[in-house]
């Protein structure tokens, strides 16, 4: 069920999440960090999660606004916030291309980026986890879920957590598993 998929999509993005603040620590802590760790979690983030997860989750929000409107008030924003994570994952995956570049930025200029980029992706997963899917789950029908699964277009197979590791990610891969 899409639903489903949803939390388990969460849970992912939660775990590459959880490795992010350990570097954060580590940066704080004065320990080097592999930075090309971090760029394959941010393009994961961005070129998965932004290009397949949150259009699920649109269909499923816009739909809801449309059937459900008198109790829709804390989905209408989430289209814009995901607008807005989509922009702070650019900006941040830019910061850390310059770094890889070899491009000077203070390490505590970097960790605050890195820890606004992280609280914000935390503070919406916990927002949707909290009230948005649960408020859905009570609503939705049957035949709500069949309209919604109609709609949405599933994207090819996850590059980092689906059944074949595609070679870009293998490191990270290792890593999610050690």
């Amino acid at each position: 069920m899409m639903l489903d998929d949803i939390h388990t999509e969460h849970g992912y993005i939660c775990r590459l999440l959880k490795i992010l603040q350990q570097k954060l620590v580590a940066i704080r802590n004065g320990q080097e960090v592999n930075y090309g760790l971090i760029k394959d979690i941010v393009d994961y983030l961005q070129n998965h999660a932004e290009c397949c997860h949150h259009p699920k989750e649109d269909v499923l929000y816009h739909y809801y606004q449309d059937h459900y409107a008198d109790s829709a008030g804390e989905v209408k924003s989430l289209e814009k916030e995901h607008e807005e994570l989509a922009r702070l994952t650019r900006e941040f995956a830019d910061t850390v291309d310059m770094i890889l570049m070899d491009a000077v930025i203070p390490l505590d200029v970097f960790a605050d980026k890195l820890n606004a980029f992280v609280v914000s992706q935390l503070a919406h997963l916990e927002f949707e986890e909290k009230h948005i899917l649960p408020l859905i789950h009570k609503h939705f029908t049957q035949e709500d879920w069949l309209a919604v699964s109609q709609q949405y277009e599933e994207c090819d197979c996850d590059p980092l957590f689906g059944g074949q590791v595609t070679e870009r990610y293998r490191h990270l891969a290792e890593r999610l598993q050690a």
